[in-house]
Parts: C-alpha cells; structure tokens; sequence
C-alpha cells in the first residue's frame, strides 16, 4: 500500500516534468525558428548616390546576392508591377546545385532614397512553405555628407522541421535562399564609383557606371507556376 501510494504521489511530478520537457522543446523550436540578422558597413558616398546601387533589386542581387555562386541567376522577369515599386514582383531563372530553379520577389518598401525591401513569395525549392513573416531589407542613414551607413536586416521565422535543420545544418545556404545580401562587396562597388566621380566629375557615380551597362530588363512573362 505505502508503494501504491507513493506511485500515485510521483505521477503528477512525471507528468509536470514530461510537460516542462514539452515546453523546453517547443520553446527551443520557437528560438531556433527565429532568423534575426542584421549588418551594417560605411560607404564613402552620399545616401543619394549609394541608392541607385540598391533601388533595382535584380541589379543588386545579381551582384550582391549571397545566392550568386550556389544559384547562377541567368534571368530576370518582370511579373506584376513596374519593377521597383511596392507590389511589384519579380521571377529569378536559374540553377540551383544544377536543377532548373526559380524564385519570385516581391517589392514590399520602396522609399527612395531611404530604404528597399523585399520578400520571398515562392521558389522551387518549397522554402515559403515553411517561411512566415520573412523580409530583407536595405535601409541608408547619412552620417556626414558624403559619408552613408548602409544596413542589412533579415527578418523570418521557419516553420516545420525542414528548415529548421536546414538552418543547423546549412545555415549560410539557407539565408542564401532568404535573398541574403553581401555588403562587403556591395560597399567596394559603391566605395569604387564615387572615387571615380571625384576622379572625373564628368562621369557620375551610378549603378551604370559600376556595371558598365543598365540594369537587367524583363524578356518576358511566364506561365503561371504552382507551388
């Protein structure tokens, strides 16, 4: 009887514990879900001219993608808006680990001058199916006149087992299909043209300049693609 009843006094504790270890779980799911980056650089340009190497997301994540060695864009269409206002939607073309893959982007801010940020609505990959909330964005803060703090934030939270190991396991790989953006590179192009313009005031620093042609244009629209 003493062992009956101390049974029965030890069952609420297994099951508190067995709740709390539930709730370790859930929460440490929770965390691990949560993709909170955030990077900043100094540019030596003023905000206005820092901006028109940002304002074209093709443009930019061609150049600057940390996509652009994992998955070689060959293509860029323009699927729903103008190109660079809210709305607006493109479709990357490419490979991805040697597979046809694409990916739609939508343009969720566009202040000029300010700020560019997008989001992943679908890929091949299955990726927004296990994203919630995700956004990148490029924000630019004049720190003198001819002096800009450009800062990368990646917000998402992953749902699903998927892509939470992923995350573990491929972390960089992962923020790569999240449109990461590299702004080591991204500070050498801008850095690079507006030494050229003090050089030759005749040739403005523009994105133009840094590529030596304009940004990509649509070729044409696709099919409608399901996910």
């Amino acid at each position: 009887m003493v062992f009956a009843g101390g049974a029965a006094n030890l069952q609420p504790l297994v099951i508190a514990l067995a709740l709390l270890s539930v709730a370790v779980v859930a929460l440490g799911l929770v965390i691990a879900g949560r993709v909170n980056v955030s990077r900043s650089v100094l540019v030596h340009a003023p905000a206005d001219c820092a901006w028109e190497f940002i304002r074209h997301f093709p443009t930019l994540h061609s150049r600057h993608g940390k996509a652009r060695e994992l998955c070689p864009i060959t293509e860029w269409v323009l699927r729903r808006g103008d190109g660079e206002r809210p709305g607006t939607v493109w479709r990357a073309l490419g490979s991805w680990d040697g597979t046809e893959y694409w990916a739609d982007v939508e343009i969720v801010r566009n202040e000029s001058g300010r700020e560019l940020a997008v989001s992943l609505r679908g890929d091949s990959l299955g990726t927004h199916r296990g994203l919630r909330g995700h956004v990148g964005s490029l924000t630019l803060e004049p720190v003198g006149s001819t002096t800009t703090k450009v800062t990368w934030r990646l917000r998402a939270r992953l749902h699903g087992p998927r892509l939470i190991l992923e995350r573990f396991g491929a972390g960089p790989r992962l923020h790569a299909r999240l449109l990461d953006q590299g702004l080591r590179s991204l500070k050498v192009e801008i850095d690079g043209a507006a030494r050229r313009s003090t050089e030759d005031p005749v040739q403005p620093a523009s994105r133009a300049d840094a590529a030596g042609a304009p940004p990509p244009r649509p070729l044409r629209f696709p099919p409608e693609t399901t996910a």
